[in-house]
Order: C-alpha cells, then structure tokens, then sequence
C-alpha cells in the first residue's frame, strides 16, 4: 500500500484531552525504546527515520530480532489498550505534529503490527528469513505492483478497486517467493491497512486465502 496516495477520510472523532495525552505518553516510551524523541509541538520523527531505527532489529541476523520488535510493539498496544481506536487518520494528527503521508503511514503500522507481533506472530517468526530477503529478492516483482497502483490512480481508476489489485499483486509475489502462508498473510497485513486508512474500502476488501495450518 502506498500511503502517498490515500485520500483524506472523514472519521468519527470521540477523543477527550485525557485520552489522548495517554496515547501521546505511550508514543513517547515507544520511540524511546528506539532512541528517538517526540520533538516540540508533539513532532513525531520522520516515518522514514523511524522505520530505519527499527529496521535494525528487523532485518538482524535471525529472528530474535523479530522477537524483540515485537515485545516492543506489544508493549506499545497494550499501554494504548481500549485508546486504540483513536489511532486513525482524523485523531492522530489532533495529538501529534505530523504530516499527512506519516500520519497514514503511523496509524496503518500501529494497526499492521499488532497483527504481525500477536495475531499471525508464528508466521512472522517461522518466515522470517524469507521476509527479510524479500525486499531484495522480489525487488522488482514489488516495483511492478506499486507501478501499477500508481497507473490505476492515475487513471482514475476507483481507490478500492485499485487497492484490491494491489492488495492481490503483493500477495501474488510473496507467494511466488516464501510460499500460500505469507502469500495469504501479506494479504491479511494489506487488508488491515486498508480497513484503517480506508474504511470506506472495508465492504469490497478482497477474501485472503486460509492458512494452511
């Protein structure tokens, strides 16, 4: 999914100033972790800088690493708790300095990782080598997926629509290189951030494949 190219949603906002200075304090002690700082005015680092620190850990040697990011991330959604629905689009910006394309890009990761670190966190683990080559190796393969969303915006093709090709292409390449289990979990991750940065997209979600065990 390419965060750039959402489009602004219009979600039901129901925060209070308390809850969302909890939000805010567990942000805080999440990029602590990661040596990064909330800056003035609530300014969360770049995405992009974000993702590199953690990257790290992510594409470490083995999947210990993994298994770290992921006490982390548990730790993150467990401070939030029943707080979590006000990570979306509309809140998050209301608590943090952020701008639009990181705005979407934190709130998709939030919601993706919980996913990754509990629902399908024995996936994450027993592929982790595949994962973590994937981005070289399927390089290419990836590159012609995200070409093809851009055309279809582009093209004016309708944003659910062209996230469900999207969505099918990903899971097509993962597939192809780490076999039907991380094809049909690469599918599930899509289809999480399509449902938190595009809900309107919620009811024509394409059907990922089961997994096998």
């Amino acid at each position: 999914m390419k965060t750039s190219i959402f489009l602004t949603v219009a979600l039901l906002t129901v925060g209070t100033g308390a809850q969302y200075a909890a939000v805010m304090y567990c942000y805080s002690q999440f990029f602590d972790t990661y040596n990064l700082t909330v800056g003035p005015s609530y300014t969360l680092p770049p995405f992009a800088d974000f993702a590199q620190a953690r990257g790290k850990d992510e594409l470490g040697y083995n999947n210990l690493n993994v298994a770290k990011v992921c006490l982390i991330q548990n730790a993150l959604s467990n401070c939030i708790g029943t707080y979590s629905s006000l990570v979306n689009p509309t809140d998050f910006p209301k608590m943090f300095n952020v701008t639009q394309s990181d705005n979407y890009a934190y709130v998709e990761d939030f919601f993706i990782g919980i996913y990754e670190c509990q629902t399908a966190y024995n996936i994450t683990i027993n592929n982790f080598y595949c994962l973590a080559s994937i981005g070289k190796n399927g390089f290419n393969s990836i590159a012609k997926c995200e070409a093809q969303l851009s055309t279809d915006i582009i093209n004016k093709v309708p944003i659910c629509d062209a996230e469900n090709t999207f969505v099918k292409c990903m899971g097509n390449v993962y597939t192809t290189y780490c076999g039907a289990d991380v094809g049909a979990y690469m599918c599930n991750i899509e289809n999480i951030a399509l449902t938190h940065v595009l809900p309107q997209c919620v009811p024509t979600l394409i059907n990922c494949p089961a997994y096998s065990t």
